[in-house]
């Protein structure tokens, strides 16, 4: 369990502002100062006060720099004191998916709270699971959970607590109590299938990870649909669970590329998936390469970094608006209200690079 490396340095600068005695009204240093100070990099600072700027700590304006507005400690008391973010540690790491962003948004709606990585192991993960509620359950301070991709018996176990709680992705078929939001699997698949048209794919293999989910089975069925509405079967669709490994993703690719001599479309659950499946059409040749087309379904990725080379689903909420989505959920549930909408759909839109 460890503190999202962002908040640790948001929570040095607030204590820093103390010890200095810092008033409101105080200017405030610029974003390379404090990462000379912190011995971090700029983006690490500039995330740090961001979320001291969502606290209502610090005012922060163009060109006219950096205000304290509000001392640390002297805000209303926050519905929840701590969030636990349950994320198995390879998916946290391989694809992003909890961005800076995410956690900002999230401390937007909900100023101040603490917010702790929670990696489920490997093996026994409703074990602890059951473990982290019970501790969060005698916590002397209301504390709530965000499920990222957790297992069926994670979602109950969270359900039963009675907790309040997220699930950031799909529900398990047998667990429609709890608030969730996820992006919209249908779409992503319409986009897909009208995209592999467009370029006249005849074939198509479809790429996900090991583990499927329920929004993978939603995928899945609208994606086979609509590939068959444009007359492609059974025959000519192909789907691979694949490890966590680029090697191991191109190894598996690359047989099914060489047997395709048609057009063939590559559709790629993830941007580690890409990865993998483009060092496979790399494999081929400049020649054959021409034939296959790819598609990632998930892009998590962060403004500063660039932006995929291939055609993707691109998410119409940014990251730190989907945080203020789940932060609000949670609020009403600690302040015993009803959650209004009980589940958010995240709109997509198709985006092709220009060197696609």
């Amino acid at each position: 369990m460890r503190l999202s490396r962002i908040v640790e340095l948001a929570d040095q600068l607030a204590e820093n502002i103390t010890t200095r005695g810092l008033r409101p009204g105080d200017p405030y240093p610029h974003t390379e100062e404090i990462a000379r100070t912190l011995g971090v990099s700029t983006s690490a600072a500039n995330g740090a006060l961001r979320v001291l700027a969502k606290r209502g700590i610090l005012d922060r304006r163009p060109r006219r720099g950096t205000v304290v507005t509000r001392l640390p400690g002297t805000a209303q008391p926050a519905p929840l004191r701590r969030i636990h973010l349950l994320v198995h540690r390879e998916y946290l790491h391989m694809e992003g998916l909890l961005a800076d962003g995410l956690l900002i948004g999230i401390q937007g709606e909900l100023p101040g709270v603490e917010m702790q990585f929670n990696f489920i192991p490997p093996v026994d993960g409703a074990e602890y699971a059951q473990r982290l509620i019970g501790e969060t359950l005698g916590s002397r301070y209301p504390e709530a959970f965000v499920l990222v991709r957790a297992p069926l018996a994670i979602q109950r176990a969270v359900r039963e607590s009675g907790l309040p709680a997220v699930v950031f992705g799909s529900l398990q078929p047998s667990v429609q109590e709890l608030p969730w939001i996820d992006r919209d699997h249908g779409r992503i698949a319409l986009l897909a299938a009208e995209h592999f048209r467009a370029c006249r794919c005849r074939r198509v293999a479809a790429l996900f990870r090991a583990e499927l989910g329920p929004g993978d089975f939603v995928l899945l069925d609208w994606l086979q649909q609509s590939l068959a509405e444009g007359r492609l079967g059974l025959a000519d669709f192909t789907v691979r669970c694949l490890p966590s490994d680029r090697e191991a993703i191109a190894s598996c690719v690359l047989p099914i590329l060489h047997e395709s001599k048609r057009p063939i479309g590559v559709f790629c659950r993830s941007q580690l998936l890409a990865e993998g499946a483009a060092a496979a059409v790399a494999a081929l040749g400049p020649k054959a390469s021409r034939r296959v087309e790819l598609f990632i379904s998930d892009v998590y990725r962060k403004p500063s970094e660039p932006e995929p080379a291939y055609p993707y689903a691109r998410s119409l909420l940014t990251s730190e608006e989907i945080g203020r989505h789940i932060g609000r959920m949670l609020a009403q549930q600690a302040r015993c209200e009803k959650v209004d909408p009980q589940h958010e759909v995240i709109p997509v839109a198709l985006t092709v690079p220009r060197a696609s």
